[in-house]
């Protein structure tokens, strides 16, 4: 529904993580939406996703330009059931957790106030080659 400019940084390298590729595009799906929710109606929508990689762990970044997630709600974002929407179940990022967990990995934010959100993930790389 929202003009939104979204940008897209991932290197040449390839990377090759060990998971359900459905279960993933859920997670990635569901942090883009995210984002774009989060944007104020008077405000013209960023969002970025980038991959990058340090050692063997794969970096997954989806920031946005939003409202930011406010203090008094920020240690309950992956509790099943909540939500500050006025749809939808609250289950969304708790559901993220659990799939990342599954794959050995970890989930977090960090957020700015009228600024915009990060939420960064991380996945063990099983392996990885230089694209040509």
């Amino acid at each position: 529904q929202k003009q939104v400019e979204l940008s897209l940084e991932i290197p040449e390298e390839q990377y090759h993580i060990l998971g359900d590729k459905n279960h993933l595009i859920r997670v990635f799906n569901n942090l883009v939406i995210n984002a774009i929710q989060a944007i104020p109606s008077d405000r013209q929508g960023k969002i970025r996703v980038s991959l990058t990689r340090k050692g063997e762990t794969a970096f997954v970044t989806i920031s946005d330009n939003g409202g930011g997630i406010p203090p008094e709600i920020r240690n309950r974002v992956f509790e099943p059931n909540f939500t500050t929407k006025t749809s939808g179940s609250g289950l969304g990022l708790a559901i993220c957790r659990k799939i990342i967990e599954a794959h050995d990995g970890t989930i977090d934010f960090s957020t700015r106030d009228n600024e915009g959100t990060d939420f960064m993930v991380e996945l063990p790389i099983k392996y990885f080659n230089s694209g040509n």
